[in-house]
């Protein structure tokens, strides 16, 4: 027994507490046989956790390769979002914001973790695909994406999604062009694994996951892909003489860089030439939008003082209110961007609105995706 008094303990953590804002929990919609596996949402973590939940090589090869060709990629355990679809559902229709049984489900099942969605699927025997280059469903796709993704975004769900650019007539010379769609929410994967007009959408999945939301999927430091070797259509890219057009016209395309074994991907496209026509960019700025979500959600309902002259919010106040967010980015983003700008205006007319707008500016890392090594012979200079 003591003596009455006050006893003071310090606490610690609490102004840099972990705000989970993970950069890469992927998942997948693809086509299956299975009634069991059609509709519902399932969470793997490997190959293996995978197989034994029904997607087997056997009786799902064409979800198989996909989940295979992920963890091929990842090359470790990771946590993998996965739901099957009927043949007969276009990736327009699973991309579908208002249909309970489309995307939604997964991304609702999935807590909102998914930040990038990809979709790849195997049409059923009497589907026509059109006559163009892609098959038609795939423009759709790019386009329902976008009011899937913005739905999603008013419900604080960011994410980014990956469509099979799926090959309908190979010998077509008209092509779909991604950069023209004005989708930065979309990227289309042109070409795969297999010679047969798919794409390898898990690849592109693995690749993306398995670094921080600013390195790019193309990055050559990071080593090849594991696939030895990449086909659009029935044609191995090298024996390719429109590669770079098709990567111009917006697509995400797979290439082979000189003096340099294996595959690479080139630019991170997206179906966008506006701020987020790179994939990194729209993941940074989800990350970021995760992290302020976080940190303004305990901000909610809570009192700032004003002058009672002006109206302004306190300079107290608004240091505060800038100070939560810019700690959080700094822990969590630093070496993810260049630079942060908090902005909050203090002549808000926050007693009759009891709005606080909030601007974060995010200056992105540069990328050297072009390298220009000028090369010229020199004479000596005669003294």
């Amino acid at each position: 027994m003591s003596l009455p008094k006050v006893v003071v303990i310090f606490s610690n953590g609490n102004l840099l507490a972990d705000i989970a804002a993970i950069d890469g929990i992927a998942g997948m919609l693809l086509t299956v046989d299975s009634p069991a596996l059609i509709g519902v949402a399932k969470t793997v973590f490997n190959l293996a956790d995978a197989e034994t939940q029904g997607f087997t090589e056997d009786d799902e090869p064409f979800a198989h390769r996909h989940i295979k060709e992920f963890y091929t990629e990842v090359a470790g355990n990771q946590e993998l979002w996965l739901m099957g679809t009927v043949d007969t559902m276009t990736m327009a229709q699973a991309l579908d914001h208002t249909d309970i049984e489309s995307a939604v489900k997964l991304i609702k099942a999935a807590e909102s973790k998914i930040r990038l969605l990809g979709i790849a699927r195997k049409p059923d025997v009497g589907y026509d695909p059109g006559i163009e280059f892609l098959d038609t469903d795939v423009s759709a796709a790019v386009l329902a994406a976008k009011t899937f993704c913005e739905a999603q975004l008013t419900a604080l769900r960011p994410l980014r999604v990956l469509i099979e650019g799926r090959i309908s007539d190979e010998d077509s010379t008209d092509f779909y062009e991604p950069n023209t769609a004005a989708v930065g929410y979309a990227g289309v994967v042109l070409g795969g694994s297999e010679d047969d007009g798919t794409a390898s959408i898990g690849l592109a999945l693995g690749r993306a996951v398995k670094f921080p939301a600013h390195i790019k999927i193309g990055k050559v430091a990071n080593g090849p892909l594991s696939i030895p070797i990449a086909y659009i259509g029935t044609k191995n890219i090298k024996e390719l003489a429109n590669l770079e057009a098709l990567h111009d016209k917006g697509y995400i395309v797979f290439m082979k860089h000189p003096q340099k074994a294996g595959v690479y991907f080139g630019k991170d496209n997206m179906a966008s030439i506006d701020d987020y026509r790179r994939l990194v960019y729209g993941r940074v700025v989800d990350k970021a939008a995760i992290i302020a979500n976080a940190v303004y959600t305990e901000e909610i309902e809570s009192e700032v003082t004003v002058d009672p002259a002006t109206g302004f919010i306190s300079e107290l106040d608004i240091k505060h209110l800038e100070g939560a967010i810019r700690r959080q980015i700094n822990v969590n983003m630093a070496d993810q961007i260049s630079a942060l700008d908090v902005i909050i205006n203090p002549a808000q007319d926050i007693i009759n609105t009891e709005t606080l707008t909030v601007k974060l500016e995010i200056t992105p890392k540069g990328y050297t995706s072009t390298i220009i090594v000028q090369i010229g012979l020199k004479a000596p200079t005669v003294s």
